[in-house]
């Protein structure tokens, strides 16, 4: 459709120019013939118009061609007579102005309307043109045909309803453009090609022609996308207030639950007062009791004669000072973990540990900083019975140094002497309650007290040289100032 139309919008623009043309020059040989000199020049006007619209740039060569076709009949008829020759040559400088100015103007509304139709083709939104009176598709840009999905041309003259039908969003469009001229965005319902409906993004001016000119940009996708979102935000909401809900629930059992351990905690902690308090009593009452067997037994080997029953009263003895040292353990033993742990300067546990001591002739060395462990209140136990062995049975002992290193993200802190050192097939036995030599018991109950909070005890000396003790520290237990 648009080639043959097109051919023929020129053949006709073509027939006009040549039938002015044709005009123009018969009427210049009927008025010079019949004597009339006034009226014919104007004639010329017409062609010359014509063609400069047409074009523009051959404006002027054509302008001269005919104004000189002019002078030439006006010349060859009129037998060079001075007064028409005078006369001629004026409307010739006439014509050729003519041609020259509306030519140039011509081309620059050409170059305007060229500029104007790049803009509209290469516009990276859909743009079409309508009449607001006639409700008639006028024009549509390349973007505007794809997002419809027309071929160009196809919907050229049809009725503005064939994409944009009838609704209130519609008429509320163009009733904004009559009163407003310009409208800001509306949210448009357009029918493409195959009758599928997307949203569109549509803006418009009105021309003082009342031609509507339209942007729009397909937002349905983004509707969509929104819609989507909007939906996942919906449920999103309503599974956190069903979950805060379930979660206030389970709070609300926590708290009872947390109520009744309380409650149990208290009771259990009033049992073992009860039960401590009665252990306490009894090993006291036993205590008395067993040195009172220990005072009768050193009467009786006073008064003894026989070496018999001198040999029998060392045993009974000796197994009632072991029964005092066991008692004197369960009062030690009892008390592990009977407190919450918390956090305590190793510096200050040592100090402590070394003024209950008091060594003498043993001069202790700390490199610890400022570190602190969290452990049972009763870590101090753990030094004063490493401070107390090596007193008992580093021999020569002169030296304990307490110093720190970290082995991977553990905590270790050395405890070392110059003593005579540990066995190495004693080594790992110094630890059981089975073994012991005056303070056996002491580091059995040491490596119970560190592992509470998770720390572990193990001696790495070389025999001979001296003692060496590394407590590891578990990471998340121990800590220095500036964490």
């Amino acid at each position: 459709m648009t080639g043959p139309e097109s051919f023929q919008v020129r053949l006709f623009w073509w027939a006009a120019i040549g039938a002015s043309i044709f005009v123009a020059l018969c009427s210049t040989v009927f008025s010079l013939t019949h004597g009339i000199y006034e009226v014919f020049p104007f004639l010329y006007f017409l062609p010359i118009l014509l063609f400069v619209y047409r074009d523009p740039l051959r404006g002027v060569v054509f302008t001269l061609v005919l104004s000189s076709f002019y002078l030439i009949l006006v010349y060859s008829i009129t037998n060079f007579s001075p007064m028409l020759v005078a006369v001629s040559t004026a409307w010739f400088v006439i014509f050729i102005t003519i041609g020259m100015v509306t030519s140039s103007f011509a081309e620059r509304m050409r170059a305007e309307e060229r500029k104007y139709r790049g803009i509209f083709e290469n516009s990276q939104a859909g743009i079409f043109t309508f009449d607001l009176t006639t409700r008639k598709i006028l024009d549509l840009n390349g973007k505007c045909v794809h997002m419809l999905k027309y071929e160009p041309g196809e919907i050229v003259g049809r009725d503005l309803e064939r994409i944009l039908p009838p609704s209130d969003e519609r008429e509320l469009f163009l009733q904004e453009i009559r009163s407003n001229i310009h409208t800001g965005d509306h949210e448009l319902l357009l029918v493409t090609s195959d009758d599928s409906v997307r949203q569109f993004l549509v803006s418009a001016s009105l021309t003082p022609d009342e031609i509507v000119i339209c942007s729009l940009i397909d937002i349905t996708e983004r509707k969509l996308a929104e819609k989507v979102i909007k939906n996942a935000r919906d449920d999103l909401e309503n599974r956190v207030n069903e979950r805060t809900v379930e979660l206030h629930r389970a709070n609300d059992i926590l708290k009872a639950e947390i109520r009744e351990r309380k409650r149990f905690a208290a009771a259990i902690q009033l049992s073992n007062r009860k039960l401590n308090t009665l252990s306490s009593i009894t090993r006291h009452d036993i205590l008395n009791q067993v040195t009172a067997i220990v005072m009768y037994i050193s009467i009786a080997e006073e008064i003894n004669k026989d070496p018999q029953v001198h040999e029998h009263l060392r045993k009974i003895e000796e197994i009632t000072q072991l029964i005092l040292r066991q008692i004197r353990f369960t009062r030690d033993y009892q008390n592990i973990g009977s407190t919450a742990p918390s956090w305590q300067e190793v510096s200050v546990i040592v100090n402590r540990a070394k003024n209950d001591i008091s060594p003498t002739g043993i001069r202790i060395e700390l490199d610890v900083d400022e570190i602190e462990i969290y452990t049972d209140l009763l870590v101090g136990k753990v030094f004063m019975n490493l401070i107390d062995n090596t007193v008992r049975h580093g021999e020569h002992a002169t030296l304990i140094r307490i110093s720190y290193q970290y082995e991977n993200e553990d905590l270790v802190l050395v405890y070392e002497d110059n003593g005579v050192g540990i066995p190495d097939a004693v080594k790992k036995k110094i630890f059981k309650r089975e073994f012991y030599r005056n303070t056996g018991y002491g580091l059995f109950l040491s490596q119970e007290i560190l592992s509470i909070s998770g720390a572990t005890i193990h001696e790495t000396g070389i025999p001979g040289t001296g003692a060496r003790f590394e407590i590891h520290v578990p990471k998340g237990m121990f800590r220095l100032p500036d964490y």
